[in-house]
């Protein structure tokens, strides 16, 4: 079964595109065909193809597919099994170990992969909850195993959490100052970025007039991409083409951002994410390792500048990083001068769908909401479309009670049921200890280091992006008759 969010799957029925389209990839003709019989093909009993020609068969290559290709489809992706994930998988990982202990071997140190690990959250909460570890434990126990594998550094990523929302309440507040008077309700939504299940959706599905609508700053995973390959290079005084980087995500469309051309260099072709890989992937590793995670070594997490602490923390608000609650307490506190310890939000259709207004003088005039899944997303579009949504922000996940319960975390075990795992990934995540993006120390450093408190122009290249409308394909061929 694929682990690709919902809304990047084919399903039977309510889907987004024609159930009956193949992923297909284009292949180069590399020569005409001068018959008019056309070209004959023979299929050996193992599945490979060959083609009869005059100095006799001529064996084909097969296509490979990659996620880059996936992304300028306006197809789908299908499953885990019919997409050829290159070099986004654990054993991209080992090969890469493999590189760095043969260059030691043979003295070439300087030609060694330079390897960093960035962990996400929502990973560490999902094997904290199977081994009985708290946070801290779980993240330096697996710290101490990526180590002994041959990882570098290995660091959490609340640094890049907390300066995607700081971007975002810096976006959120010029478009909300900017919008047009007696604008229609809709019109000047501002819809999250961090889903890539959710962008690509919105590239192939809706296009030009909803990707306006999108957050243009980057996702935390791939923040922490330009630190670790535009930053800490010359700052540790490593090569920039010795550092591979690798990001350890609750969901397998974290592996399609991490793909897009838009977070690749183009003058050293190299990506701001190498590779990223799963919880169920980490779950995989320990087990051809034959190791137990709660076994492993504790060993303190690196951070990207020397002097911090190394302590896991989380943002108040959902298990998706916060953003909806993050950015209503901005709002709140810089446009009407009310200071919320608190939010409540009120359920709409499903609890997977919710909203949270601010009232001043009777009138509502702030109007935030969370949406997880694909059905509360298609209708939040729909809504959008028919000018009938009259939300300043809506915080949007493509699986269902967001990234806690991302296609790529732990499955329950035993007589627990997945509602039950999932609530009680949610209660560990409440109870863990948090911290303001606005009070993050490391990150305020590595932003005067960095030069990047007047140099406006190079920020943007480090935490914004952009999007893509993907043209439907018409062509007959792809449809099964």
């Amino acid at each position: 079964m694929s682990g690709f969010s919902g809304v990047l799957q084919l399903t039977d029925l309510d889907d987004f595109i024609t159930p009956s389209q193949d992923c297909i990839k284009p292949v180069k003709v590399e020569k005409k065909v001068t018959t008019s019989k056309g070209a004959k093909i023979k299929i050996e009993a193992d599945g490979s193809y060959f083609e009869e020609t005059a100095s006799g068969p001529k064996k084909l290559e097969k296509a490979a597919i990659t996620l880059a290709d996936c992304l300028a489809c306006s197809g789908c992706i299908t499953s885990a099994e019919t997409v050829l994930i290159e070099q986004q998988s654990a054993a991209q990982i080992y090969k890469i170990f493999d590189q760095k202990t043969e260059a030691i071997k043979e003295g070439r140190t300087e030609d060694a992969p330079f390897i960093v690990f960035s962990l996400g959250l929502q990973p560490l909460l999902s094997l904290g909850e199977k081994t009985g570890q708290s946070v801290q434990d779980t993240a330096e126990r697996l710290a101490g195993f990526l180590k002994e594998l041959g990882a570098d550094l290995v660091m959490g990523m609340k640094l890049a959490e907390d300066w995607s929302i700081l971007e975002q309440q810096r976006e959120l507040l010029d478009r909300y100052r900017n919008r047009v008077e007696g604008a229609k309700p809709g019109t000047q939504t501002v819809l999250s970025s961090s889903c890539p299940g959710w962008v690509c959706y919105a590239e192939k599905t809706h296009g030009s007039w909803l990707l306006p609508h999108i957050s243009q700053v980057k996702s935390a995973q791939q923040i922490m991409g330009s630190v670790v390959k535009q930053f800490m290079p010359a700052r540790l005084g490593v090569e920039q083409s010795r550092v591979y980087h690798v990001t350890v995500m609750p969901c397998f469309d974290k592996k399609l951002e991490a793909s897009r051309e838009d977070f690749m260099d183009e003058i050293s072709n190299m990506k701001d994410v190498d590779c990223v890989i799963t919880t169920l992937e980490i779950e995989e590793m320990l087990d051809k390792e034959k190791k137990a995670l709660e076994s492993c070594a504790n060993v303190k997490l690196d951070t990207i500048i020397d002097g911090h602490d190394t302590v896991i923390r989380a943002t108040d608000g959902s298990g998706s990083g916060g953003y909806s609650d993050q950015l209503f307490r901005f709002m709140a506190r810089n446009e009407f001068s009310q200071i919320l310890d608190s939010l409540t939000y009120k359920t709409l259709k499903n609890s997977d769908f919710r909203e949270v207004t601010l009232e001043k003088d009777g009138k509502t005039v702030l109007k935030f909401a969370i949406a997880n899944g694909f059905r509360n997303i298609q209708n939040l579009v729909q809504k959008l479309k028919r000018k009938r949504s009259d939300f300043d922000f809506v915080e949007i996940l493509a699986c269902p009670s967001g990234c806690l319960n991302g296609g790529a975390q732990l499955r329950p075990e035993g007589e627990i049921s997945a509602k039950d795992l999932i609530n009680s990934i949610e209660e560990k995540h409440w109870k863990m200890e948090k911290s303001l993006p606005e009070n993050n120390l490391q990150l305020q450093q590595l932003i005067r280091e960095w030069g990047l408190e007047t140099d406006t122009e190079r920020r943007k290249t480090v935490v914004m992006t952009q999007y893509h409308e993907v043209e439907k394909m018409t062509n007959g061929l792809m449809v099964k008759w």
